[in-house]
């Protein structure tokens, strides 16, 4: 579990960064003179860096150990962290964003891949639900303390408050790993990493497109032309390459695939909805930013609180019966925010929520340790590396969709935005209820060795 815990803080430390800027926005724009609108270069090219370098994780991690990568990556997480702290103009908060990225598109996968080799096959779910813990309360805790900080504080400290979590992380990380094996050297795929940073980087941009347009038209309509032309481009150097940037021979193997396309379209649903619901609360409930954001932490509390027993769901009902009746109940509990309305009782609302915690954490805690259950040791690099893209994608698509089904509701004629929210979140449900089905795929006896269904082992 410590090992969990050490390797979680580099998580928390990027959920945290890549959530808790948003809050701070305006107090940025006022502080270097500018407007909001172009402060948004500090998050679109941060989220960009990250998905575009992430490729290049696994083969930093074979090449170089990777427990070196992991911690050179945090320490400079925090360094440039620092650094954002003292910028003093927007130009060199933006740069070092960047470096942040390219950090963290280091530090989560190689942390991730240093928890599946330290990790016993029959303990991976339990260590993969520790890990994963941050990456849940995270997007939930970033606008709440950045918040209260930008209202009570500079807003320069919301860059400082993960220092601490940092520094116990890597004191505790290097006590705790494994020394790294010899490394294994083999040529990067200069090519294919170009090729997919250039898709990768294009996608990101576009999604933040369909949120909150701040290119001009040439500059989108490019991007949406070298989206499939790098993508294409990638797959015939894939098929000729031997060591690919991206191995997308991964998703061949079954349990591979459904965790990586199933768990995406969950991972979808399931991010949208405390976008959605911080908007309802504060737009549509005329609640305040605090006591919105107080009632949309809750989804971390239902994660807290799951951690003991997600073992014993797994033992109990195995990965396919847990994934599909999880979401399904998660569609549920989703829905049912959907008939909130400014005169539900609180109480009402902080059940459904707490309800819909639970099952975020179950479904992603499970998707996760489904993706790996069955990786050979020899591609477990590999695989961390494509499943964090697939990841990154899917959490940006979520909030992107949500977006963009607010806004064409409201085009359509649905002018209340309480009403347009509301709708939105009823597709938001359909969404995730779709993931469910798609995990029908699963046999019954899938990935018994690591979630210890007592059913199929009685029975072998």
């Amino acid at each position: 579990m410590l090992l969990s815990l050490s390797i979680s803080a580099a998580f928390l430390m990027e959920a945290l960064d890549s959530t808790i800027i948003v809050s701070a926005i305006p107090a940025i724009a006022a502080n270097f003179g500018v407007q909001a609108l172009r402060v948004n270069l500090a998050i679109s090219l941060y989220l960009v860096t990250l998905a575009a370098m992430i490729p290049a994780s696994g083969w930093l991690a074979d090449r170089f150990g990777a427990k070196r990568v992991f911690l050179w990556a945090m320490a400079g997480f925090m360094v440039t962290s620092i650094v954002a702290a003292l910028s003093q103009s927007l130009e060199m908060l933006v740069g070092m964003r960047v470096l942040q990225a390219v950090a963290g598109a280091f530090m989560t996968p190689v942390g991730r891949l240093l928890l599946i080799r330290a990790a016993p096959k029959e303990q991976l779910a339990a260590a993969i639900a520790w890990m994963s813990m941050p990456t849940l309360i995270g997007p939930v805790l970033g606008p709440l303390v950045g918040g209260y900080i930008v209202t009570y504080a500079d807003w320069r400290w919301i860059f400082a408050v993960k220092m601490p979590f940092g520094i116990a992380g890597i004191i505790y990380a290097a006590r705790l790993l494994p020394a790294d094996d010899a490394g294994v050297a083999h040529r990067f795929d200069v090519i294919g990493f170009s090729f997919c940073a250039l898709f990768l980087g294009a996608t990101q941009l576009v999604l933040d497109q369909l949120v909150h347009v701040s290119l001009p038209l040439p500059a989108i309509v490019a991007l949406v032309v070298i989206m499939p032309m790098a993508g294409g481009s990638f797959l015939v150097h894939a098929r000729r390459s031997a060591k690919p940037a991206l191995d997308l021979s991964l998703l061949k193997l079954r349990l591979f695939n459904i965790g990586f396309f199933a768990g995406g379209l969950s991972r979808i649903g399931f991010n949208a909805l405390p976008f959605l619901l911080q908007l309802q609360l504060q737009i549509g409930f005329g609640w305040s930013a605090a006591h919105a954001g107080s009632v949309v932490f809750i989804v971390a509390a239902g994660a807290l609180v799951l951690k003991p027993l997600m073992r014993r769901v797994l033992a109990r009902f195995g990965f396919r019966t847990t994934l599909v009746g999880n979401a399904l109940i998660g569609a549920a509990a989703t829905a049912a925010l959907g008939f909130a309305t400014p005169q539900t009782p609180l109480a009402v609302i902080v059940m459904l929520v707490f309800v819909f915690g639970l099952n975020r954490s179950l479904q992603f805690n499970t998707t996760n340790t489904l993706l790996f259950a069955d990786i050979p040791k020899e591609r477990q690099s590999a695989s961390t590396s494509l499943g964090g893209v697939g990841q990154q994608l899917s959490m940006g698509l979520g909030i992107s969709i949500a977006a963009v089904l607010v806004a064409q509701l409201q085009n359509l004629g649905v002018t209340a935005p309480a009403s347009a929210m509301s709708c939105a979140i009823f597709i938001i449900a359909g969404l995730t209820a779709l993931s469910g089905l798609y995990f029908l795929k699963l046999d019954p006896a899938d990935g018994a060795a690591v979630s210890h269904h007592r059913a199929v082992l009685q029975r072998s």
